[in-house]
C-alpha cells in the first residue's frame, strides 16, 4: 500500500490508548463522528478537525503504550487460524502488501513479541467512512472503564440518527440491467433439457400455439399428473351400491359446468371431486370473504363474469396445455418454457382443486417433496372468518385471474432448476468485490428492474404463500401469481440448488409487510419483452438456512453452505460477462430465518464478486444497516481485499468464543492493524 507523508501522519490508534481521561475520550469520540457524517468539503473546520486527530496521533506514539492484539478479543483458549501478520517491524517483511491466504503466524504470538506498537490507520481524504458497525457508545464506554491492565481495541460506533443518507455507492445507472444488457438469445427450441410445451413461433400481440396439437399424456412420476389424463380415475358409488372407477376429469368438467354462482357452490363442486377430503377441509375463509369483504357488486361481478371465464380455463386444460410438463427434480439441471395462458389454465385448475395426489402430506406420500398446488388451504379460515392477510391474498389471486379472462396473455414463461456440483475454493479466490448500490428506499420488484432479483424462498418455493405467511418470498407470489405454477412441479431445492425463473409479469400493487400486507390495487407491467416472448424479469429462488442463535451462523459449514448458495444463485457461466445483469437483492436469510443481515450481505457480496456481478443491496427502510454496508464495501475495496483474505477474516471472527464487538469493527481493525504494521515496516526500511 502507498506510503504518502500525509498518510503517515494520519495515523492513529485505538482510541482507549489516545487519552487517559475520559473527558479526553469522549471530545475524539465526537471529532470522529463528525469527521464521519460530515459532508467531505474542503472546510476550515474539517482541517482543523484532521489536525486534531493527526496531533492526538502523534500524541499516542510519543506515549509508547503497550499494543493489544487483535484475538485480545478472543477467549485465552481460541486457536485463531493462520491467516494475519500481525508483527512488529523487526519481523515484518518490507515488500509484504497484502494479507497471505496461508502460512501466516498466529495474531497472538505476532503481538506477544511485538515491541514497537501497531497503530490504526484512516486517511481521512483517501479511505472511507470506518468503524459504523461497533456495539453501542453506552456499552463500549463501559467497556473502556473496565480495562485497565490492558488496552482494548474498541472504536466507538456513531448513533443511527446520524445517518443522513437514503442510498450509497455506484448510481443505478452503472448497473447492467435486461434489456439493455443482454446477450443474444439462442434460437428456441427443445432440447434434451429444455422442454417446450409451445411452437417456437413468437408474433407480438399473439399466444403461440401449444404444441403438440393435440393432448399426449404422460401418467408416470416423472411428468405432472394431469388432471385431465384418462388415468386420472376416481372411485365411484354406483345407483347399485356397487364401487366402480370412473374418469375423474369427466366427474370434474360435469360439476363446474352446473355452474358456480356463490361461494357454497364453489365448496360443493371442490367437495364432489374430493370426496375424502369432506371432513377435513373448511371453507370458511372462502364464504367469509364474499360475504364480509367484498361488497354486493364485487361479489356479483365475480361470480357472474370471473368465475365463468375462470370456469372456462380451466375445462380447456387439454387443447391449452397439451402435454404434461415434465417434474423440475432434484439434481436435474432442465428448464420448462411454457406461455402464460398455458399457465393460466393450470392456475385455474389449481384454484378448482383439480391436480390429483397432490393434497397427501404425509412422508411417504408420492408428492411430499414437492409445494402443494391446489388452493384448498386459502379457502381455509376460523369461526371468526377469514384470516386478514388471506382477504388480502384473495385479492391478488382474483384480480389475476380478472386480468387474464379479460385479456388474454400473449408472452412465455421459462422456469429452470439450477444445480452445481462444483463451487469456488473460497480460501483461494482471487476474486474482487465488484460495485454496490445500496439504498434504505425501494424494493427489489420496483427498483430491481432488469436485474437478477433475489427471491428469499423456502426450499419448498413459495413457502407459505397459501397459507399464512406473507413476507418477501410470499409476497412475491402474490403479486406475480404466474411464480405459483412453480409449485407444481419444482421438487424441494437442495443446498447445491436454485430456481431461476423468466418473464413472469406483475399483476397487483401492495403496500405493508408481514401482518400489514395489503392488496393495493391494480399493476400494470410495462416490461419488455425479450426475444422468446418473456418479460425481461429474472426472479432466482435461493433458501437460505434458518439459525436460532447468532453463534451458529459462523460455523464453517454452515458459513460454506450459504456462500454456496448464493454462488448457484448468482452463477451464469453461459453468459459473457458484459452482459451480465447485476443482483438486486437485500437481507436475505434474515428476519424470520434469523441471519444477521451484515453478515449475509458479505456473504451475497463474495458470491457476486465470484460471479462477476455488480450488485444493488434495498435495507428496507434500515438507514444503519444502509450506512454500514456501504462504509464497509468501500473500506475493502481500497484495501483490495481478495473474497479469498475477506473469508479467512471471518472464519478468524466466527471463532472467537467471546464477541465483544461486532465483525464489521473486527474486519477493520483487521486490515488497519494489517496496514499499519507493513507501514512502520517500510518507515524502518527507508530509515535505514
Amino acid at each position: 500500500m502507498s506510503d504518502s507523508p500525509k498518510r503517515k501522519r494520519l495515523k492513529q490508534s485505538t482510541l482507549t490508548a489516545m487519552f487517559n481521561t475520559k473527558s479526553q475520550q469522549k471530545q475524539i469520540e465526537e471529532e470522529v463522528l463528525n469527521e464521519i457524517f460530515a459532508p467531505r468539503v474542503d472546510s476550515e473546520l474539517q482541517k482543523q478537525q484532521r489536525q486534531l486527530l493527526a496531533e492526538a496521533a502523534e500524541n499516542r506514539r510519543n506515549r509508547k503504550s503497550s499494543p493489544s492484539a487483535i484475538n485480545n478479543k478472543c477467549s485465552d483458549n481460541s486457536k485463531p487460524d493462520r491467516l494475519v501478520h500481525y508483527t512488529d517491524s523487526r519481523k515484518s517483511s518490507a515488500n509484504e502488501k497484502k494479507i497471505p491466504s496461508h502460512d501466516v503466524p498466529s495474531t497472538s504470538a505476532a503481538a506477544a513479541s511485538a515491541s514497537t506498537p501497531p497503530t490504526l490507520e484512516y486517511d481521512f481524504e483517501e479511505s472511507p467512512v470506518l468503524f459504523s458497525d461497533s456495539e453501542p457508545l453506552s456499552s463500549q464506554s463501559q467497556h473502556l472503564e473496565d480495562s485497565n491492565q490492558s488496552t482494548q481495541l474498541v472504536v466507538p460506533s456513531p448513533p443511527p440518527t446520524l445517518t443522513r443518507e437514503k442510498s450509497y455507492g455506484v448510481p443505478y445507472s452503472n448497473l447492467n440491467r435486461k434489456p439493455e444488457s443482454s446477450a443474444k438469445l439462442p434460437q428456441l427450441a427443445s432440447t434434451p433439457d429444455h422442454t417446450l410445451l409451445f411452437r417456437p413461433h413468437i408474433r407480438p400481440g399473439s399466444a403461440p400455439r401449444p404444441y403438440p396439437d393435440t393432448y399426449q399424456d404422460h401418467w408416470n412420476n416423472n411428468f405432472v399428473r394431469m388432471p385431465c389424463s384418462r388415468e386420472n380415475l376416481y372411485p365411484f358409488q354406483d345407483e347399485n351400491g356397487q364401487k366402480i372407477l370412473i374418469s375423474r376429469w369427466e366427474m370434474i368438467k360435469s360439476t363446474l359446468l352446473q355452474g358456480v354462482s356463490n361461494s357454497l357452490d364453489l365448496e360443493v363442486a371442490v367437495l364432489k371431486y374430493n370426496a375424502r377430503y369432506c371432513n377435513k377441509w373448511n371453507f370458511r375463509g372462502l364464504h367469509s370473504f364474499f360475504g364480509e369483504v367484498l361488497d354486493e357488486d364485487e361479489q356479483d361481478h365475480f361470480f357472474q363474469v370471473t368465475m365463468p371465464a375462470i370456469i372456462d380455463l380451466a375445462l380447456q386444460l387439454p387443447n391449452i396445455c397439451t402435454q404434461s410438463p415434465p417434474l423440475l427434480k432434484c439434481q436435474k439441471n432442465h428448464s420448462i418454457t411454457m406461455t402464460q395462458k398455458q399457465v393460466a389454465s393450470l392456475l385455474a385448475n389449481a384454484f378448482f382443486c383439480t391436480f390429483p395426489r397432490r393434497n397427501a402430506q404425509q412422508k411417504k406420500s408420492e408428492y411430499s417433496r414437492f409445494p402443494d398446488i391446489n388452493f384448498n388451504r386459502l379457502f381455509e379460515g376460523s369461526q371468526a372468518g377469514i384470516h386478514p392477510t388471506k382477504a388480502e391474498k384473495l385479492k391478488c389471486i382474483l384480480n389475476y385471474f380478472r386480468r387474464i379472462t379479460t385479456t388474454e396473455p400473449t408472452g412465455t414463461i421459462t422456469f429452470r432448476r439450477c444445480a452445481i456440483d462444483r463451487f469456488p475454493e473460497w480460501s483461494t479466490s482471487t476474486a474482487r468485490l465488484r460495485d454496490l448500490h445500496v439504498s434504505t428506499e425501494g424494493t427489489i420488484e420496483d427498483n430491481g428492474r432488469g436485474m437478477l432479483q433475489m427471491d428469499f424462498a423456502n426450499k419448498f418455493v413459495g413457502g407459505g404463500v397459501l397459507g399464512f405467511g406473507s413476507v418477501q418470498e410470499e409476497i412475491r407470489f402474490l403479486i406475480c401469481p404466474e411464480l405459483l405454477v412453480s409449485r407444481l412441479f419444482t421438487e424441494v431445492l437442495d443446498d447445491n440448488e436454485c430456481l431461476l425463473i423468466t418473464g413472469a409479469e406483475r399483476y397487483s400493487d401492495y403496500t405493508g409487510y408481514a401482518n400489514s400486507f395489503k392488496w393495493a390495487g391494480n399493476h400494470v407491467d410495462n416490461t419488455s419483452r425479450d426475444d422468446w416472448g418473456r418479460r425481461c424479469t429474472e426472479i432466482v429462488a435461493v433458501d437460505a438456512l434458518v439459525f436460532h442463535s447468532k453463534a451458529a451462523q459462523y460455523k464453517t459449514n454452515l458459513l460454506t453452505r450459504e456462500i454456496n448458495k448464493a454462488y448457484c444463485g448468482f452463477n451464469d457461466n453461459t453468459t459473457p460477462v458484459k452482459n451480465r445483469s447485476a443482483v438486486a437483492t437485500g437481507n436475505w436469510g434474515c428476519g424470520a430465518f434469523g441471519g444477521d443481515p451484515r453478515l449475509k450481505a458479505l456473504v451475497q457480496l463474495m458470491a457476486a464478486a465470484e460471479c462477476q456481478r455488480d450488485m444493488a443491496y434495498f435495507t428496507f427502510n434500515d438507514a444503519r444497516l444502509c450506512s454500514d454496508i456501504h462504509n464497509i464495501h468501500v473500506f475493502l475495496k481500497s484495501q483490495d481485499v481478495s473474497v479469498s483474505s475477506l473469508w479467512n477474516v471471518i472464519l478468524q471472527y466466527g471463532k472467537c468464543e467471546n464477541k465483544t464487538i461486532s465483525l464489521y469493527d473486527y474486519i477493520y481493525q483487521v486490515y488497519t492493524n494489517y496496514d499499519d504494521s507493513t507501514d512502520e515496516e517500510n518507515e524502518k526500511d527507508d530509515h535505514n
